[in-house]
């Protein structure tokens, strides 16, 4: 018996107990079709993270000399996490010195592009008759493009030193200016537009508030600043709720020494941020707190996976009933075709025919569940997160990811799974003799 009579003989048995083939095919389906779903879906939220931590912190570590965090615990990377998303909390607490020396060595270390430091501090920002608390970030503006992409088109031809400018993020712009449909700026928008908006009418006040805690407000150092633009959020709290001023006048205002209390370090390759960052806690012994995209991303991926990985645990159960599904078939089959079993072997057939007989109708079954699985997956994913997001009015652009890989692992998974389940049966069939198979039909 040559291999095309294996295969007609397989195709007409499971035709011939469709409905049933078509119940176990239908449980194998179940549970391919959830793994495929849960993994395409928890790739998705991966691809979703990172895309948006990227853009949080894009190609930048914040390094900042406070003991406000430290560690890499759990309870470090939810601190880091409160620091980067508290809208009320600063880093001003110093422990060791940002000086020059310390940016020299910084900008030797492989990977680092540019170090941009920065003062920050407490303000009270006044527009008219409307006042507010705000931080405050002094920064070189020359250099701000690096901190604030948004701002790429929006400094060419200005002189920066001619004027104190004020780059307020929109957040605060519409606490503190009430009504500024006319008057956001997106990107620093165009020359023309932000020479409008940059007036007398369009000035404000900074007061140091150095001594506020104590209750003394010291409102001596008092400075107006013009308008430089206003952006738009860039989705991390410590940007989108501080005001940026030039270094030097922020320096004045808050009344700061030679040392920075933020570093931006800019690098040029992500593959080299870890080494960056073992180099540069190293360097200051462990003191420093890192906020940096990449860790988080690490974190909150590992955090993304283990949910995946239980819930998939449970899905697999999907998996084993339907193999429990294709042991019955299976075996059913064997005593439903007793008598063909005895023909077949009584005409030459082999143990080894009979045996690839049976297993070519478990792996049929399996073949068959797993590419309806897939595409089932495939199908069942985009449907629960549309619903998931439409009913709980969740306006975000996550989408299922198919890793190739991931999924042929799954589908050859349970292709393999079928051929074990149909393994046992299949070897109980090959072992009936055909005397005492046609015996019961005498």
């Amino acid at each position: 018996m040559d291999f095309k009579e294996i295969l007609f003989l397989t195709y007409s048995s499971i035709k011939e107990r469709k409905t049933r083939n078509a119940l176990t095919i239908l449980m194998i389906i179940m549970g391919c079709g959830l793994l495929v779903s849960l993994n395409s879906l928890s790739q998705g939220l991966i691809y979703f993270v990172e895309q948006n931590f990227k853009k949080i912190l894009p190609n930048q570590i914040v390094i900042s000399n406070t003991d406000k965090i430290q560690g890499s615990s759990i309870d470090g990377i939810r601190n880091k996490l409160q620091v980067l998303f508290d809208q009320n909390m600063t880093l001003v607490g110093k422990n060791i010195p940002f000086d020059d020396k310390a940016m020299q060595y910084l900008n030797e270390i492989p990977g680092v592009q540019m170090i941009n430091p920065a003062f920050q501090g407490v303000v009270m920002l006044n527009y008219q008759n409307h006042s507010q608390v705000t931080n405050v970030l002094a920064v070189d503006f020359n250099n701000l493009t690096n901190i604030i992409p948004d701002l790429n088109k929006g400094l060419d031809g200005l002189d920066l030193a001619s004027q104190n400018y004020v780059v307020i993020p929109q957040k605060i712009s519409e606490k503190i200016f009430m009504n500024t449909s006319d008057q956001i700026i997106n990107n620093a928008a165009e020359n023309q537009e932000r020479n409008q908006f940059i007036d007398n009418k369009n000035e404000v006040t900074l007061s140091n508030l150095k001594g506020l805690t104590s209750g003394k407000s010291d409102l001596s150092i008092n400075s107006t600043f013009a308008v430089l633009g206003i952006i738009n959020s860039t989705g991390n709290p410590l940007l989108d709720n501080s005001i940026f001023i030039d270094v030097q006048k922020g320096k004045e205002i808050l009344e700061k020494s030679d040392d920075y209390d933020l570093l931006f370090l800019t690098y040029d390759n992500i593959d080299k941020v870890d080494n960056i960052v073992k180099v540069v806690q190293k360097y200051f012994n462990n003191q420093v707190t890192i906020l940096n995209s990449l860790e988080i991303i690490k974190s909150l991926t590992k955090f993304i996976i283990g949910i995946s990985t239980f819930i998939s645990s449970i899905a697999i159960f999907s998996l084993i009933v339907g193999s429990i599904g294709i042991i019955i078939t299976i075996y059913t089959s064997v005593v439903e075709r007793t008598r063909e079993i005895g023909i077949i072997k009584a005409l030459g057939g082999t143990n080894r025919v009979i045996l690839g007989m049976f297993l070519m109708e478990s792996v049929f079954l399996g073949i068959i569940g797993a590419m309806v699985g897939i595409v089932f997956g495939f199908l069942g994913s985009h449907i629960l997160l549309s619903g998931f997001l439409y009913f709980l009015n969740l306006p975000l652009d996550i989408y299922p990811v198919f890793n190739i890989i991931e999924i042929s692992k799954i589908g050859i998974t349970v292709i393999v799974l079928s051929i074990f389940s149909g393994l046992y049966p299949a070897y109980k069939g090959s072992k009936i003799s055909p005397v005492h198979a046609l015996s019961k039909f005498s």
